[in-house]
């Protein structure tokens, strides 16, 4: 084994590097967390937006129950009656709560949809 030099620099420069290789090592750690986390940020709130659904596929909106002051949600298997209390009524009133349902639509549509849509010639 070699005889440690007198002046031998390597004891007095060892730690001070050992030192800026640490400090260095958490600030580029720090840098590439608050990198990853505006990434992902970022991307959660165009998933918000969507509700995380798939692009292109449009959700439809929820129709309530025809039958007046219900505020359940309509199943087309049942002409538009919720299934949990109007489905069984009898076709004569199922037509005539469709009738008054059809006129209070019409009526909450603005004047450009009751025109209709105009066609490109």
């Amino acid at each position: 084994m070699p005889r440690p030099r007198k002046n031998d620099p390597t004891s007095l420069l060892t730690p001070i590097i050992e030192q800026f290789v640490s400090r260095l090592a958490s600030t580029v750690e720090q840098f590439t967390v608050s990198r990853i986390e505006s990434a992902i940020r970022a991307q959660a709130s165009t998933l918000r937006g969507r509700r995380g659904r798939v692009p292109g596929r449009s959700r439809r909106a929820q129709v309530l129950c025809y039958y007046p002051g219900c505020k359940n949600v309509a199943a087309p298997r049942f002409g538009m009656f919720c299934a949990a209390e109007h489905k069984s009524l009898s076709k004569a009133e199922k037509e005539k709560y469709r009738a008054v349902h059809a006129k209070s639509a019409q009526k909450q549509l603005p004047a450009a949809a009751k025109r209709g849509r105009r066609r490109k010639a």
